[in-house]
């Protein structure tokens, strides 16, 4: 009789839980599809990396949050998260990068010294050498103060992708889009039921600044940092992320998550705006008894906002696992679009270095244009 008393709490319990989601989905606006993302939510930069800021040591467990969010970078992928800190951690300092490896600008750069619109087949030439292939670039930092439930941030973070023509013309050598956003990142969360449900959300004030050259043609290329300034665009806008996260009381403690990023639409003005993504994941956070290990398994953008993942399950999906050791070591592995990916990360109270290896689809087909980019981030303060 209690047994079936439990599984009735249990079950009563998911329920709230998966209404309290679907409230979610269905009182956050969808952004209106007809046409396509525009702004920057057109751009291949968006359709490959539809996220303000990356976590390194999320990337090293393939990018798989939404169900066990437990660190700093919850208030990101899933701000119910912050309900499982159970310490504080202030970090003044905390840089973190991303680059395409092996890297294509020492070959363009090289390419192109001595290329002269005098001679435009010379920069046709230079984009020739790297034709199809795509350079990643991202630079931030989000120093915070993140305890029980609470985070204050403040966030800056610029990316760059480039992307050579198949076929280079002088009137299309390469794609170009940049994004750089600097705020303030405030995030709570709440448990409730013993803890059992959480639910959590995160409000950004943010400055974006946004670029994007769809056909660089010889001209633009002459003369890149006028081409720049003069397509750069800027606008102040309001983010918001809402998530939930219930905890069952079966063997493995398995998680179930859910999150929807940029709630109703960010806008930008001038500088463009960011759809809606829904998330969601399924997570196991077993008592192992030495060290803490953490599976998950994430269907990113469910309602499929984001049409360059078509009909894939792959480019969907995110599958990662991480084990913290008792002190200092963390290591991950994942699956990513179907790539493996790796991480490690140490941390030494005061200062803390983590690292991953992760690969990101550039197109729509899963193997087709692969980005293999390595991530690494450094903290100082207290954690």
């Amino acid at each position: 009789m209690n047994r079936k008393s439990d599984r009735r709490k249990i079950a009563g319990k998911a329920a709230i839980l998966a209404g309290i989601c679907s409230l979610v989905i269905a009182l956050a606006p969808l952004p209106a599809l007809a046409g396509g993302p525009s702004g920057v939510a057109g751009t291949a930069l968006f359709q490959q990396f539809p996220l303000l800021y990356q976590g390194v040591l999320v990337e090293g467990m393939g990018g798989a949050f939404t169900a066990v969010a437990d660190d700093s970078n919850a208030p990101f992928y899933n701000p119910a998260g912050l309900d499982n800190i159970q310490s504080s951690s202030f970090q003044i300092l905390n840089i973190s990068a991303d680059i395409t490896y092996p890297s294509l600008y020492p070959t363009l750069y090289n390419n192109l010294n001595g290329a002269s619109t005098s001679n435009p087949s010379s920069y046709v030439n230079a984009f020739n050498n790297i034709a199809g292939q795509s350079l990643y670039a991202r630079v931030g930092d989000y120093s915070n103060y993140t305890t029980h439930d609470f985070a204050i941030g403040l966030l800056t973070n610029n990316q760059v992708l480039g992307v050579a023509n198949a076929s280079p013309t002088t009137t299309n050598l390469a794609s170009l889009a940049a994004l750089s956003d600097s705020g303030v990142v405030l995030s709570g969360a709440y448990g409730f039921f013993n803890h059992h449900l959480q639910v959590g959300g995160t409000l950004m004030g943010l400055y974006q600044m946004f670029e994007n050259i769809p056909s660089l043609t010889v001209a633009q290329a002459s003369t890149i940092s006028s081409t720049l300034s003069g397509n750069l665009s800027r606008g102040f806008g309001v983010v918001g992320n809402l998530g939930a996260i219930y905890h069952f009381d079966l063997p493995l403690n398995p998680t179930l998550g859910a999150s929807v990023l940029n709630v109703g639409t960010a806008s930008f003005g001038d500088a463009g705006s960011l759809p809606q993504i829904i998330n969601a994941g399924v997570g196991i956070d077993p008592d192992i008894g030495f060290g803490r290990l953490l599976a998950d398994i994430d269907y990113v953008d469910v309602t499929n906002y984001l049409y360059y993942t078509g009909d894939s399950l792959l480019l969907h999906t995110r599958v990662g696992i991480q084990y913290q050791f008792p002190e200092i070591l963390t290591v991950s592995a994942g699956l990513y679009e179907g790539y493996p990916t790796f991480g490690v990360g140490v941390d030494l109270w005061a200062f803390e270095v983590n690292a991953s290896y992760y690969t990101e689809e550039a197109s729509p087909v899963p193997g087709l244009n692969p980005d293999h980019i390595v991530s690494l981030q450094v903290a100082f303060g207290w954690m």
